[in-house]
């Protein structure tokens, strides 16, 4: 990266650690001053003199590792979540061996929970060594268990490898989504957070369009390996593109350090060492000229990009992200996210299991055009980008100025209601035509499995971009517990699905997915109205453990 200034660069500033080493100083409860008083937004983390420095990384980079992130979560979850298309082949086959719908459509769940579970392993592993080795056996992993689907001689061979296949393609939901906000600062986090979900979307609904067609045609087992041959190209390019993101910098970094706010937490300049600021501003902004420093650090190369093992293990990292996530799993504001992102997954999946018995069965489509139903999913990755990406950063910069100056994590949740109203309106529409098909139309099967997708997209992007403001420190940890979590309760409402339409029938069991998701939304409205009283209540649990770095676990 060239090191001399140009008209579009901003100035570096690195700050080492605060003097002090009392609690107070090692807290960070997520409020944090956004704004200058000249209105200029400021880079939070603040990026430091180096070149190998993550947020210094050019633009065209950060974009390459964004999209070549996206195309791997692509790669796993279309195979793992994309399998409702495909269902109604496998049933005359696995039926003849006597297994049951129930056992047929675990196909779908477990691999839903594995996806989960799968990141209280390799998240910690990440933060102890590394997200560069941890992503690229996971991409190894995904080939494999792909190519062990496309080959499976029996549904026990096929259930073991799908699930497997879960493990790898869950660094979609918790390290991807670190990767990502480590290269970008604060206010850009919902724009690339959102860019991640709708390229992955928009792929992923192309590919879901054309599943019961390739199946239909050439058979089940080319879809798989034709994911196993994608999926193998993306190895490929984490190999080449997608460098370590892993950097220490100091707690002061993720404060933005300003501030008089120091009755919120922040540090004040009588509470940093004035050598360690070695001449800095008090503030970076993003129209401030910034300087990076080639003579005192090693330049980024291709092959500093392309080295496995960049940083040295830290294997009490990965102690203090298991620890961490036992104790967020009882914040309240913490456990709100989880608990919504789950129910939206499960229903999500629910949906999946359903849709292609009901259009077929219900409404006469053909086998091969059931995963047509989906499509809608392209349309909705496209929406998605300025609502929810581009809406939330906007929201938050004009709040913070509004307030101040000072960002609240909360800001993030007034992207919320308009994906929660939709989502309550839809799950009800679809059982209510999944129930009575001769009152409706096949459209509203088609327009309501799409349009829960979006309030999906929407709980999600919300649940993870809050998250990481909220609790910066503890941003893997969060991760970690929300995609654990959401899996275990994913596949808890999903899991079910199958004997409460049975039961109940298709009206009453997704009219209950409705209330839950309406119960959902009333709670978030109680979150955002105390959730600044919680961070700062829960805050002595969120000190970072040592002064000289602030980890991401």
């Amino acid at each position: 990266m060239d090191s001399k200034p140009d008209a579009n660069s901003h100035e570096h500033v690195e700050f080492a650690p605060a003097a002090r080493t009392d609690t107070a100083a090692r807290k960070h409860d997520g409020t944090v001053r956004l704004t200058s008083d000249q209105g200029g937004v400021i880079l939070i983390p603040t990026p430091s003199l180096d070149p190998r420095d993550p947020l210094n990384m050019p633009l065209w980079q950060k974009l390459v590792c964004l999209g070549t992130t996206s195309m791997y979560s692509t790669m796993g979850l279309v195979p793992v979540s994309g399998l409702g298309g495909l269902l109604v082949f496998f049933i005359p086959e696995y039926s003849a061996q006597g297994k049951t719908y129930n056992d047929i459509s675990a196909l779908l769940t477990y691999p839903s929970l594995f996806m989960g579970l799968g990141n209280i392993i390799s998240m910690p592993i990440a933060l102890a060594v590394g997200r560069r080795p941890v992503l690229l056996v996971s991409c190894v992993i995904q080939v494999v268990s792909l190519i062990l689907c496309a080959t499976n001689q029996s549904y026990s061979w096929h259930f073991a490898a799908r699930c497997i296949l879960g493990l790898a393609a869950g660094q979609s939901e918790a390290l991807c989504p670190l990767i990502i906000s480590e290269i970008f600062f604060l206010h850009e986090r919902g724009k690339y957070q959102q860019l991640f979900s709708t390229i992955q979307t928009a792929i992923s609904g192309t590919l879901i369009l054309l599943t019961s067609y390739i199946a239909a045609t050439i058979g089940w087992r080319a879809w798989y390996y034709l994911f196993a041959g994608f999926s193998g190209l993306v190895l490929v390019f984490v190999a080449l593109f997608v460098a370590e993101t892993k950097y220490d910098r100091p707690l002061v970094a993720y404060k933005g350090a300003d501030t008089a706010e120091s009755a919120s937490g922040l540090p004040t300049q009588d509470e940093i060492d004035p050598e360690a600021l070695k001449g800095a501003h008090d503030i970076i902004t993003v129209s401030d000229e910034r300087i990076i420093d080639s003579v005192n650090y090693p330049p980024r190369t291709m092959l500093s990009n392309t080295r496995i093992f960049v940083n040295k293990p830290d294997w009490m990292e990965a102690v203090h992200c298991l620890k961490h996530m036992a104790q967020l799993f009882f914040f309240p504001n913490v456990a709100w996210v989880y608990a919504m992102n789950g129910v939206f997954l499960g229903v999500n999946i629910a949906t999946g299991l359903t849709y292609g018995n009901i259009l077929s069965g219900n409404f006469g489509w053909a086998d091969k055009y059931i995963s047509v139903a989906q499509a809608g999913q392209i349309v909705v990755a496209f929406i998605c980008v300025p609502m929810l990406g581009y809406g939330s950063d906007w929201i938050v910069k004009l709040a913070a100025r509004r307030n101040r100056g000072i960002h609240e994590p909360e800001f993030r949740l007034w992207t919320l209601p308009i994906p929660l109203l939709l989502g309550c309106m839809f799950i009800v529409i679809y059982g209510q035509a999944a129930a009575f098909p001769q009152n409706y139309h096949w459209a509203a099967i088609v327009v309501s499995i799409n349009g829960y997708y979006f309030s999906f997209l929407g709980a999600n992007t919300a649940g993870i971009t809050y998250l990481l403001d909220a609790f910066p420190t503890r941003a893997a940890s969060a991760l970690v517990l929300l995609c654990a979590m959401r899996g275990v309760i994913s596949f808890s409402l999903s899991y079910g699905t199958v004997s409460m339409y049975e039961k109940y029938g298709y009206d009453g069991a997704f009219g209950l997915f409705g209330g839950i998701t309406a119960i959902f939304g009333l709670l978030g409205v109680v979150v955002y109205m105390t959730g600044k009283r919680l961070r700062k209540f829960v805050s002595p649990w969120t000190a970072i453990e040592i002064t000289s770095k602030a980890t991401m676990g």
